[in-house]
């Protein structure tokens, strides 16, 4: 498990973080390609008499039962919609795949179909509760973007491949994609903390990033599946409730200090300024003053209400705001 340290540069952290999940065998082997997992699958030759490709058994069943050239040929025909591939067994033995769309034949006796949609489709993947790299608990919602690339691995070799397939429509949970999409979640969300300082990775500034973390792992553990991952994307990002509320806290607070050292940068540039372009008009104005005027304006721009200032000039006198009230006027003047 690779570790973010706050001191090092970011594309350093991203280094480490990319070789997360690299395996052994794919340093051994630098050939071995990310495409060889969605390896195609064998094609059957269907067309008419479609005898090529059948076992023995099944041509000397064929010939025996179906006599008839009309018969025999009504009898293999089935037909592939557009997007459809089917996987075909023989006495349930997988011999090969039909992936073009149209009418075809092959030999009936013995044989089974099992066909799949190879049309794009989503996963939606609702409040998962992660931990990020500080520990703290954080709910993410997903959405996994995949298309099925082989009958034969997800209608023979796995069971359950993903939710809501054409031949199970009522299995909705418990999926191989979906149990493996959810571990790579967690496991590559864990490698981020929620929220960092600029210019360090986090949950909410390297989308990109996690994006393509999340479907190369994701590829790699549902290549067996058959499905090809286009896209994994993060859709929502939020604390856990139990710390919510103390995190909402200290994002406030962490805003305010924000906030007020924006305030005071921008006031101390404005007098600096505005001192030199009184200087620079031809009035002298000593260190005392330089220290009245800076020390005025400081108070009123740095104030969060509506400051009514005594400002003194060198002649000790004090010149008044318009709203100051009386009171106040006679108090400093007997004070004076």
């Amino acid at each position: 498990m690779s570790n973010i340290h706050f001191g090092e540069p970011l594309e350093m952290q991203r280094m480490k973080i990319d070789r997360f999940g690299d395996d052994d065998d794919d340093r051994e082997n630098p050939a071995k390609g990310k495409a060889d997992l969605l390896e195609p699958d064998p094609r059957l030759r269907t067309s008419f008499p479609g005898i090529v490709d059948a076992p023995f058994l099944s041509q000397a069943l064929s010939c025996i039962f179906c006599p008839l050239v009309c018969t025999f040929a009504c009898g293999g025909c089935f037909q592939l919609s557009e997007r459809q591939h089917a996987a075909v067994l023989y006495f349930g033995k997988y011999v090969g795949s039909v992936q073009e769309p149209g009418v075809h034949f092959l030999l009936p006796c013995g044989r089974e179909l099992r066909t799949m949609s190879t049309a794009t489709r989503t996963m939606d993947m609702k409040d998962l509760k992660i931990v990020d790299l500080r520990g703290n608990p954080v709910i993410v919602s997903a959405v996994v973007t995949f298309e099925a690339t082989s009958a034969r691995k997800a209608r023979v070799d796995v069971q359950n491949p993903w939710p809501n397939a054409t031949w199970a429509p009522y299995t909705v949970s418990g999926t191989y994609l979906q149990l493996q999409a959810q571990a790579v979640l967690k496991q590559v969300t864990s490698q981020f903390p929620y929220e960092a300082p600029p210019g360090y990775p986090s949950l909410q500034t390297e989308g990109s990033h996690i994006t393509e973390m999340l479907v190369k792992s994701l590829q790699e553990r549902v290549a067996v599946t058959g499905a090809k991952i286009l896209s994994f994307d993060l859709v929502d990002l939020s604390y856990a409730p139990e710390i919510a509320a103390h995190m909402l806290v200290r994002q406030q607070a962490a805003a305010l200090v924000d906030a007020r050292r924006l305030i005071v940068e921008a006031a101390v540039d404005m007098t600096h300024t505005a001192i030199e372009s009184l200087e620079a008009k031809g009035r002298p104005i000593d260190e005392e003053t330089k220290n009245s005027i800076a020390s005025n304006l400081l108070t009123v721009i740095c104030s969060n209400e509506s400051v009514k200032p005594v400002v003194n000039t060198n002649g000790g006198k004090s010149v008044w705001a318009a709203n100051t009230p009386m009171f106040v006027r006679k108090a400093v003047n007997n004070a004076e």
